[in-house]
């Protein structure tokens, strides 16, 4: 950590408030009583480290509120950043953090036992709202001696100031049945860097329409998590900014995504800020874009009252209202103080019930390798989108390859890998594997699947010790057919193919001793080495002078990186030794018309591969090849 943080004993100061808009390392478990400003807002780099149960190292990181949370032996670590996200990395990872794979963070699951009835976010009446949910003990003694009976919870939210030590699904049902009501209020981008009390710390709108329906996506997921379900208020909290130009419209684009995807949801839409900056401008545009259900101006007068000029009748008529009207106070109630703002608020349900839920139509697009090998891990990947093209992020994606499976989690761009460590498919007639990624859908987005057939690597080889077709004046005088011969082999795995050797060949014009042949093959990646070799081989054909060859032995290997081609022997022609130089397709001169004999002949197939002859004599009537190795390698992609 860089050396001017302050570093923070929260078992020496329990009342510190933990808090992520300014450089910090917090050690210990957060105090029950944090003594918060109510204004904290923006978010920079800090790390909150706490004693946990943990056993191993693990990193996820929830790009929406721009949080690692990474567990080692005996610790959980809660890293926020702002705009320095590769440093908080350097952080982590210098601890010894596996960062560098850290996963997205799965939403977070909603407790259905502990589930607040739906009217937990409407009131009327007086409420504050404070940085940290107070412990539970303070709620007890304000309940009795405060007057307030709904407070403001910060659920969530990338611009979210400080931590919440307290807030949890137990807490919201305690609360609940205590009588309280809640204000959830999600701190997402802002207008500017410096907006409200962000003090330069806070991320801003750069493209409002994605940005503002990713917030409402991650607003409702921390929602369920604290028990709360569709039909609640969830308030954006835009803290206050110069009114007009671009602020203007990257905030009514903002808050229309937003509004529009938490109804998609079955949530209701709720809006907090200035009443010289927001206010005004919805109110500006109210037929243009979709309204907030709830506004909540923030106009420090004094006034406990919603009734507010700047604010036609006929606009958030029906219980839609609150009004922040005073702020950054200090109260004691039952011997507990808390840093608030106070709320005077006025919501019920509404004139117009929250929609149900409409799920969006997704699709899936494949995006993962064309081809696979045997024994090789592959990387899976597909994107989820809306029928729109908008990404959906932080939702499970089901891979399946053949019969192997594994799952991934869509990022902020809706894109989701997994890795299958060690493919093992069938090397079928066509050499495909098919793959298949879905989604299954869930209250927001209606399932997709999308399916393909990816190319499977796999190799041939084929290897033999000698053929011979020799005629003369047209008549048949010696035929033998490649011998010993693999045939051809093929296979996506490892073999190894090599029929018994053959002892000799004795014919008139031709003579050889243990004639081999062999093809090995490997995976993870597919690779294959024919090989066949002779101890020696004698040519004496009419008219032409006597051939030997001993140590015999060609060699062809195929990858899909590579091929490659060698022969191995030592020639005499009439009894005479012939240097070889070992280049490729060496023609030896044999001083007879129409003769041709090539030593390492190297002949490129078809499909890419390599035949290797150690010898091969061709003369009128006559074809004989001594020491045949052939390979390739295929669907290399």
């Amino acid at each position: 950590m860089p050396a001017d943080w302050k570093v923070v004993d929260l078992d020496k100061n329990p009342a510190t408030c933990v808090r992520f808009d300014r450089h910090a390392v917090y050690l210990g478990t957060p105090g029950a009583r944090q003594d918060c400003p109510a204004d904290v807002t923006g978010r920079t780099e800090a790390l909150l480290v706490r004693p946990s149960n943990a056993t191993r190292a693990a990193v996820t990181e929830n790009p929406a509120s721009r949080t690692y949370s990474a567990t080692a032996a005996g610790i959980t670590v809660t890293a926020g950043y702002g705009t320095d996200r590769a440093g908080i990395r350097r952080v982590l990872a210098g601890a010894g953090l596996p960062v560098a794979s850290a996963r997205t963070a799965a939403p977070p699951a909603a407790p259905a036992a502990l589930a607040v009835p739906a009217d937990a976010t409407s009131y009327q009446g007086t409420g504050f709202d404070a940085c940290a949910a107070p412990s539970q003990a303070a709620m007890n003694a304000w309940k009795g001696s405060s007057g307030y009976g709904a407070v403001g919870v910060y659920i969530g939210g990338e611009n979210r100031g400080c931590s919440q030590a307290n807030l949890d699904a137990q807490w919201m049902q305690t609360q609940y049945t205590n009588g309280w009501r809640f204000l959830p209020i999600y701190v997402g981008k802002q207008a500017t860097a410096d907006s409200g009390s962000c003090g330069g710390h806070c991320s801003v709108i750069t493209d409002p329409v994605p940005q503002g329906g990713a917030a409402a996506d991650d607003a409702v997921a921390q929602a369920k998590a604290l028990g709360l379900g569709a039909g609640s208020v969830i308030y954006e909290n835009m803290e206050n900014y110069p009114p007009g130009g671009d602020n203007t419209s990257r905030v009514l684009a903002y808050l229309d995504a937003w509004t529009k995807r938490l109804h998609d949801l079955g949530y209701r839409s709720g809006a907090y800020g200035g009443g010289a900056s927001l206010t005004p401008d919805l109110v500006a545009a109210a037929g243009r874009i979709t309204l907030p259900d709830v506004i909540d101006t923030a106009r420090w007068n004094d006034r406990a009252t919603t009734d507010d000029p700047a604010i036609p009748a006929n606009l958030w008529a029906d219980h839609q209202r609150v009004h922040q009207y005073a702020g950054d106070l200090t109260e004691s109630h039952g011997g507990v103080t808390i840093g608030i703002d106070r709320d005077f608020i006025d919501v019920g349900t509404g004139s117009t019930p929250p929609p149900p839920p409409q799920k969006k139509t997704t699709k899936l697009a494949y995006t993962g390798p064309k081809t696979v090998s045997d024994g090789s891990p592959a990387t899976l990947s597909a994107t989820l989108s809306t029928d729109a093209g908008a990404p959906v992020a932080g939702k499970k994606v089901s891979f399946a390859l053949g019969t192997q499976t594994c799952d991934g989690t869509t990022d902020a761009q809706g894109a989701a890998t997994c890795t299958v460590a060690s493919v093992d498919a069938p090397l079928t007639a066509d050499a495909t594997v098919p793959v298949k990624a879905s989604f299954a859908g869930d209250d927001g987005y209606l399932p997709a699947e999308v399916t393909a057939a990816v190319q499977l690597q796999y190799v041939t080889g084929r290897a033999y010790g000698l053929s011979a077709d020799v005629s003369l004046l047209g008549l048949p005088v010696v035929s033998v057919p490649p011998m010993p011969d693999t045939g051809t082999v093929r296979t996506a795995g490892a073999s190894s193919t090599a029929p018994p050797c053959t002892a000799d060949i004795n014919t008139l014009v031709l003579t050889s001793k243990t004639l081999c042949a062999r093809v090995d093959t490997k995976a993870g990646p597919s690779g294959a080495t024919s090989t066949a070799s002779l101890e020696e081989a004698s040519i004496g054909l009419p008219g032409l002078p006597v051939l030997k060859v001993s140590g015999i032995k060609a060699v062809s290997t195929s990858t899909c990186s590579a091929v490659s081609g060698s022969t191995d022997l030592t020639l005499t022609v009439a009894g005479v030794p012939v240097k070889i130089d070992g280049s490729v397709n060496e023609s030896v001169d044999l001083g007879v018309v129409g003769t041709k004999l090539v030593v390492n002949e190297q002949v490129r197939t078809a499909d890419g591969g390599l035949t290797v002859n150690a010898v091969h004599l061709t003369a009128p009537g006559v074809d004989v090849v001594v020491a045949s190795s052939t390979s390739a390698a295929h669907n290399c992609g």
